[in-house]
């Protein structure tokens, strides 16, 4: 079942190479076309069939193309759409796969005509702490969040067959502003990455001792820096506010330790609460 005919990726990595694959595992399009930062790239991808077929030129790359995903760093996501802009089929729907969504949705949808190409912002809740094609997997996707943030203009088809590519993909498409993904991707992505990081530097003696709940509360933390290292510039405000929520919970548990008195009720609340979304996670992966 072809979603779309012709599917350009722009970033063959970890996000972009899952989603190459999946498309192509899946029969989602009749050909995948990947736009790779360096030619030598285009092999690795084919291998991994991630792609039909692979350029460096990202202009050449869109050509004849009904969905174009941008999966590159968020700062280069504007710069990208601006390029190549002029060379888009005038049906077709551009979106990408960024942490980040107000300032992107802001730029890059203003960057295309009315009546022409589509921008459409895009973020996968899925991915590992792996990098680059090596790293990429079919499934990545499955029973995993797909946060589409189109503006009001957006016209509401554009919005509908990308929601058909996520559940094709066995994602679960979620439809919101940019200001709201960006509220509540800092508090559900990048304050646990942040907080995996604070971990680490807080118990980087821990060696031989740690176990599973270290082991897992810390994963993200050997995620690549220089990406997290953006997400944080671009989504500042949001991130700012998680961290203070974030300190006033530490604040509560510290004094509660020290006084004992409301201990369990807090630990009871943080339980239950746990097991309130487990039970939501695995009620939406059975749907």
């Amino acid at each position: 079942m072809n979603v779309f005919e012709r599917v350009t990726v722009i970033g063959v990595g970890l996000i972009g190479g899952s989603l190459g694959m999946a498309i192509r595992a899946r029969g989602l399009a009749r050909e995948v076309v990947g736009v790779t930062r360096v030619e030598s790239s285009i092999p690795l991808a084919l291998a991994r069939r991630a792609i039909d077929r692979g350029t460096a030129d990202p202009v050449a790359g869109v050509r004849g193309a009904d969905l174009v995903v941008l999966a590159t760093p968020p700062e280069q996501v504007v710069s990208l759409a601006q390029r190549v802009r002029s060379n888009l089929r005038p049906e077709a729907i551009v979106t990408d796969v960024a942490s980040v969504k107000t300032e992107i949705v802001r730029a890059a949808a203003g960057l295309l005509p009315q009546g022409g190409a589509v921008f459409v912002g895009g973020h996968p809740m899925a991915g590992n702490e792996g990098q680059g094609i090596t790293a990429a997997d079919p499934d990545l996707f499955e029973q995993a969040a797909y946060l589409l943030t189109p503006t009001p203009q957006t016209p509401r088809t554009a919005v509908e067959r990308l929601e058909e590519l996520a559940r094709a993909l066995g994602a679960v498409p979620v439809v919101m502003t940019a200001e709201e993904h960006d509220d509540s991707v800092a508090m559900v992505s990048h304050l646990p990455y942040l907080v995996a990081a604070a971990l680490m530097r807080a118990a980087v003696q821990a060696g031989p001792v740690a176990g599973p709940a270290f082991l897992g509360a810390t994963r993200v933390a050997g995620s690549p820096v220089a990406l997290w290292a953006q997400i944080c510039r671009l989504n500042r405000e949001p991130i700012g506010n998680a961290l203070r929520a974030f300190r006033e919970e530490l604040a509560r548990l510290e004094a509660e330790i020290e006084d004992g008195g409301g201990l369990d009720d807090l630990l009871e609340a943080a339980r239950r609460a746990r097991l309130q979304l487990g039970a939501a996670t695995r009620e939406k992966g059975s749907k």
